[in-house]
C-alpha cells in the first residue's frame, strides 16, 4: 500500500531542507503552539539540570499540538535576549493530518544561554558550518578545528582525529576480550583460555551531514585476529557525532548473539593511539570524579623530592601547565631529574558503584601501585597529553554501570593507547546464564521456567562516549565541568504545560493540589518516586546490566527486595513503571524523575527485550536475571513506553530499538503467549490476548505510523479494531483476556468463539492498554470500535445488576479496582455521566492498593547488616503484619491512575 508519507520525502527543518508541498503561512503553522509565555508562536526551552558548566550539545525533541506546524515551515532557535543560536532540525514524528507532531533538534557547544526560544524561522547559520565529505574508503567530517576520519570498512573504524592539523588520536578501534568458561572459582578447573577480538566496520551509513551537526553510523561484528578469523559475533553499531567545537559523541551499541554457557565477556571497549610529542614533566594524566574532584599527575613527577625545584616548577606540574626552562630549576633537580621514575601506565578503575582506584607503574616488569588514588565515584574522564594538546575522554554513567576502567599505556613513550573500557577486563568475566539449572515452583516462586526460554539472545547494551580534541592540557576546574558533562549531560527541554498543551502521550494531568484531599495524592507521588530514587542508591540497583531497574516486592522480614525470588525480584518496568516515571517527570520537571525515567527506558528496550532471535520484538517479563523468566512478552518490547525518551531526546539508537519491536509480528506465529494456558488453536495462523499482547502490537504500528506516515501501519490498528468491533462479546473476548486469533500478514483478529466472557481479563488493560487504545482513538476514527471500547469500559466494573440488564448474564471480570477505575472513569467522561466518573474514583479510594504509602523508615540494628529504609508494613489495620509488603506493581498503578484520573474526572477528585 502506498505511503501518505513516504521515507524518500522525509526532510530536515530549519537548516537541512524544506519539502516542496504545499506551504503553511506562519500564523496557521503556529496560531496553537503552546507557550508558558504569551509569545505564541515559540515554545520555550531551558536546561533540565540548569545552565551546564561546560557546553557540549544536546539533542532534544519539541511536541506541536496537531495543525500548527507545517513540514515546510523552518524553526529558528534564540537565545532569551534575541541572540541567534544555530540549530539543527528534523521531524521525529507527524499527525494524521500531515502537520509535524514531534521535532527533533540539535545544539552545539554554541548553545551558552540559560533560556531559549524556538519559533518558526530562518535558523542561524553556524560560525564553521559542519561538513561530510565521503570517498570508497572513508568519510571525513570537519567543524572547522576538529576532523575526523571515519573508515567505510575494515578493523580501523576511526583512523584519525586532528585538531588544527595536528592529529591528537589515530587508529580508533572497538576491542573484545573473551573468555571460553567462567572465572576460576578456585577448584581444580583448568584456567579460562582469553582471545582478543576487534569490531570489524562492514557498513558506514551519513544519518545527517551539517551544518550544524554531521552524524555518522558504522555498523559491524567482532572477530579475531583483526578481521582474518572465520567466526564473526555480537553486531555492534557504533554512531559518531560531531557539531562545533573539540568534543564528538560517540555512541556504542552491541547485540548478544553469543554462546552464554561458552562465550564469557572479559573485556568491552574503544581504543586509540595517541602522539605523544612533550617532555615527560609536561605529560600530564588527569581523571576526574563525580563530585567535582580531579586526580592528576605528570609522568615525570618533579614534586615531592629531597630537593626542590623552585616554586615556578611545582605549580606548573600541579596546573598541568609547561615548567620553566630546565636551566631555571633548582641546581641538584636539574642535574639529576632524568634519573626519576617515569610513569608509563595509568589505569583508572571503577570496581563497583562505591569504589574506584587509581593504578600506576612504571612498566610491565614492575608492580602496580595500587594506592596512587581512591575514591567512590569516578566522573568517568580522561586525560592524556601534555602542553601541546592531548585527548580527553569519557563514559557516561560511569560509576552507575561498573565495572568499568579507563586505561592508559604508553604515556612515557612517543604514543600512548588510551581504552574507554565500558565492561573493565580487571572484573570477573560476564556470565550470562541465568541463575538455576532447575525450576523453583510457579506457586511459591512466581518464577515461570520455561526449556530454552531462559536466553539472553537478542538483547543489547549501549554505552555513550565522549572524546575531545584539546590544544592543551585542560585546567583542573575545566576538567571538574566536563565531568559533569559525563554525570548529567546536558539536555533542553521545556516546560509542562507545553507538552500538556501539545496533547501528546494520552490523557494526563498536570498537578492538581485544590484540595487537602488532592495535595495528599500529589505529595504521594513525589515522596514514592523520591524513595525509589534513594532505593536505586542505597540497594545499589547498579551495573552493567542492572542500571536503571528496579526491584518487584520487598521482604518485610528479611528487610531485603525479593532479589532471589523468581518473579519477584527485577521489576522489569512491570505494570508501567517506567511510564509512570515519565508521566511524572512531564508533570513536574523534576530532573532526578527525568533521570530514573531515562536509564529505565534505555535498560527496558536494551536488557529486557530481545531485538533477534527465536523472541524477537518479545521481552523478558520479571525475574532474578532480567532475560531468565519464560514468559516473553510483546508488552515488555513494545513502543508506546519507549515513546517518552525517544521524542524528548531525539535518540537515534533508541529509534533502532523501537522500530525493532516490529519484528514481533512475525514471531507470534511461533511463539504463543498463551501456550502454556491453553490447548493448541488451527483457526488462524498465530493467537494473542487482545490485552495486552494486541495493545502492545497496536503501540508499535501506532509509532512506526506517526514516525514516517506510512498510512500501512495505521491500516493495521484499523483492521483490528473492525474485527473486535464484529465479536459479540467485544472486549470481553475470550478466555486468558481475550485470546483471539491473529493474521500477522494482515493484522487480522479471529473471533475463536470459546470463552466469551468466562473472565481473565485483570491484566487486559494493566499494561497502559487504556493510554494506548485512548491515544489510538483520538488519531484513527474508527465509531464502531470506539463503541466496543465504551460498552467495555462502562460495564467492566459495573455492579452485577447493570451487567444483567446489558449483557443478559452476569460474570466476573476479576479486575483490579486501581487499574480499572481510569478505564470506568473515561466512559463516565465519554458519555457524560458524572456517576460513572465518580464510580472511578471510588473504585480507586477504596482500593487499599490506590493508597499513597506512609513516609519510609530507617532500620538499624542487629536486624540489617547495614541501616536500611522500607515502607512501615505493620499498620494500624494489620497490626501482625502477615505477609504485609510493598510492591513496584502497586507504586507504579496507584500513581498512573491518580494521574490519569484527574485528567478525565477533575470535577469528581477528592
Amino acid at each position: 500500500m502506498s505511503s501518505q508519507f513516504p521515507l524518500s520525502r522525509r526532510v530536515f527543518l530549519g537548516g537541512v531542507s524544506a519539502l516542496a508541498a504545499t506551504t503553511v503561512t506562519p500564523s496557521m503553522a503556529t496560531a496553537a503552539v503552546p507557550s508558558a509565555a504569551s509569545g505564541g508562536g515559540e515554545v520555550r526551552l531551558h536546561w533540565l539540570d540548569g545552565k551546564p558548566a561546560a557546553p557540549v550539545g544536546c539533542a532534544f525533541g519539541v511536541p506541536w499540538p496537531r495543525g500548527t506546524l507545517s513540514r515546510t515551515v523552518p524553526l529558528a532557535l534564540h537565545a532569551a535576549d534575541g541572540a541567534p543560536v544555530p540549530v539543527q532540525s528534523w521531524p521525529l514524528a507527524y499527525w494524521p493530518d500531515g502537520s509535524v507532531k514531534w521535532t527533533g533538534h540539535a545544539v552545539t557547544s554554541s548553545a551558552t544561554a540559560e533560556t531559549f526560544k524556538l519559533t518558526p524561522g530562518t535558523p542561524a547559520a553556524p560560525a564553521a558550518p559542519v561538513t561530510v565529505r565521503r570517498s570508497p574508503r572513508e568519510i571525513v567530517l570537519s567543524n572547522g578545528t576538529v576532523e575526523l576520519k571515519i573508515a567505510t570498512t575494515g578493523p580501523t573504524a576511526v583512523p584519525s582525529i586532528s585538531r588544527a592539523g595536528r592529529v591528537v588520536a589515530r587508529d580508533g578501534e572497538l576491542v573484545l576480550r573473551l573468555q571460553d568458561q567462567p572465572d576460576d572459582d578456585g577448584g581444580d578447573a583448568r584456567a579460562p583460555r582469553r582471545e582478543d577480538w576487534t569490531g570489524i566496520v562492514e557498513r558506514a551509513e551519513v544519518e545527517q551531514s551539517g551544518p550544524v551537526r554531521a552524524v555518522v553510523k558504522l555498523t559491524g561484528r567482532y572477530r579475531r585476529d583483526h578481521g582474518r578469523g572465520p567466526r564473526a559475533i555480537l553486531p555492534w553499531t557504533l554512531r559518531v557525532y560531531l557539531g562545533a567545537g573539540d568534543s564528538l559523541r560517540v555512541v556504542h551499541s552491541f547485540r548478544w548473539d553469543a554462546d552464554e554457557n561458552h562465550d564469557f565477556v572479559r573485556g568491552l571497549g574503544l581504543r586509540f593511539s595517541v602522539p605523544l610529542t612533550d617532555e615527560p614533566h609536561n605529560r600530564h594524566v588527569r581523571f576526574g570524579t563525580a563530585a567535582g574532584g580531579v586526580w592528576g599527575e605528570p609522568v615525570r613527577v618533579l614534586t615531592g623530592l629531597r630537593r626542590d625545584p623552585g616554586s615556578a616548577v611545582r605549580k606548573a606540574q600541579t596546573d598541568g601547565t609547561a615548567t620553566p626552562p630546565v636551566a631555571q630549576w633548582g641546581q641538584q633537580v636539574r642535574d639529576g631529574y632524568q634519573n626519576l621514575a617515569l610513569w608509563n601506565d595509568f589505569t583508572l578503575f571503577q570496581e563497583s558503584a562505591r569504589h574506584f582506584a587509581v593504578w600506576k607503574r612504571t612498566t610491565a616488569a614492575g608492580s602496580w601501585l595500587k594506592h596512587a588514588g581512591r575514591g567512590d565515584r569516578a566522573s568517568g574522564f580522561g586525560y592524556v597529553g601534555g602542553v601541546g594538546g592531548g585527548l580527553g575522554f569519557g563514559l557516561r554513567d560511569f560509576w552507575q554501570r561498573a565495572p568499568r576502567s579507563l586505561d592508559i599505556r604508553g604515556a612515557a613513550t612517543d604514543t600512548a593507547s588510551v581504552t574507554l573500557w565500558s565492561y573493565s577486563p580487571l572484573a570477573p568475566a560476564m556470565d550470562l546464564r541465568t541463575y538455576d539449572t532447575v525450576a523453583h515452583g510457579l506457586d511459591l516462586s512466581y518464577e515461570d521456567v520455561q526449556e530454552g526460554f531462559a536466553t539472553p539472545q537478542g538483547m543489547v547494551r549501549s554505552t555513550e562516549l565522549r572524546l575531545w580534541a584539546l590544544a592543551t592540557t585542560p585546567p583542573r576546574d575545566t576538567i571538574a565541568a566536563l565531568s559533569a558533562t559525563l554525570t548529567a549531560p546536558p539536555q533542553l527541554v521545556t516546560d509542562p504545560a507545553t507538552y500538556h498543551a501539545a496533547g501528546v502521550f494520552g490523557r494526563w494531568s498536570l498537578p492538581d493540589r485544590g484540595t487537602p484531599a488532592r495535595a495528599a495524592l500529589e505529595d504521594g507521588i513525589a515522596r514514592e518516586i523520591g524513595f525509589y530514587a534513594d532505593q536505586v542508591d542505597e540497594r545499589e540497583w547498579y551495573g552493567f546490566w542492572h542500571y536503571g531497574d528496579v526491584m518487584h516486592t520487598y521482604d518485610a522480614d528479611r528487610h531485603e527486595w525479593r532479589y532471589d525470588v523468581g518473579g519477584y525480584a527485577w521489576d522489569n518496568a512491570e505494570l508501567g513503571t517506567d511510564a509512570l516515571l515519565w508521566y511524572a517527570y512531564l508533570r513536574s520537571g523534576d530532573p532526578r524523575t527525568f533521570r530514573l525515567a531515562h536509564a529505565m527506558t534505555q535498560h527496558v528496550s536494551e536488557v529486557d527485550t530481545h531485538h533477534s532471535g527465536r523472541f524477537a520484538g518479545l521481552g523478558s517479563r520479571h525475574a532474578v536475571v532480567h532475560w531468565g523468566d519464560g514468559a516473553k512478552e510483546a508488552r515488555v518490547g513494545e513502543s508506546f513506553t519507549k515513546r517518552f525518551s525517544y521524542y524528548l531526546t531525539a535518540d537515534e539508537l533508541l529509534g533502532d530499538l523501537i522500530r525493532s519491536s516490529l519484528q514481533v509480528d512475525e514471531t507470534l506465529r511461533t511463539v504463543d503467549p498463551l501456550r502454556e494456558v491453553l490447548p493448541p488453536q488451527t483457526k488462524a495462523p498465530a493467537r494473542v490476548r487482545i490485552g495486552p499482547d494486541w495493545y502492545a502490537l497496536v503501540s508499535n504500528w501506532l509509532t512506526e505510523w506517526e514516525r514516517t506516515g506510512d498510512v500501512r501501519w495505521r491500516d493495521r490498528i484499523v483492521t483490528g479494531m473492525k474485527d473486535i468491533a464484529t465479536f459479540p462479546a467485544g472486549l470481553f473476548t475470550g478466555e486468558a483476556g481475550g485470546a483471539v486469533g491473529f493474521d500477522p500478514a494482515t493484522g487480522h483478529l479471529v473471533n475463536l468463539e470459546k470463552g466469551d466472557f468466562d473472565g481473565g481479563y485483570n491484566l487486559s488493560m494493566a499494561f497502559l492498554g487504556e493510554q494506548i487504545l485512548w491515544e489510538t482513538l483520538d488519531l484513527v476514527d474508527v465509531p464502531e470500535f470506539r463503541r466496543t471500547y465504551l460498552d467495555f469500559a462502562r460495564y467492566a466494573q459495573a455492579p452485577s445488576a447493570e451487567k444483567i440488564a446489558r449483557y443478559g448474564r452476569d460474570f466476573n471480570p476479576g479486575l483490579f479496582k486501581t487499574i480499572y477505575s481510569r478505564v470506568t472513569a473515561w466512559a463516565g467522561e465519554q458519555l457524560g455521566d458524572a456517576s460513572l466518573r465518580k464510580r472511578g474514583w471510588d473504585q480507586f479510594t477504596s482500593d487499599p492498593a490506590g493508597k499513597p504509602w506512609p513516609p519510609a523508615e530507617r532500620v538499624t540494628g542487629s536486624a540489617v547488616a547495614t541501616p536500611v529504609t522500607e515502607i512501615p508494613t505493620r499498620t494500624t489495620t494489620n497490626p501482625a503484619g502477615d505477609f504485609a509488603t510493598f510492591a513496584t506493581n502497586d507504586f507504579a498503578q496507584r500513581n498512573l491512575a491518580t494521574i490519569a484520573l484527574l485528567a478525565i474526572a477533575p470535577e469528581e477528585a477528592p
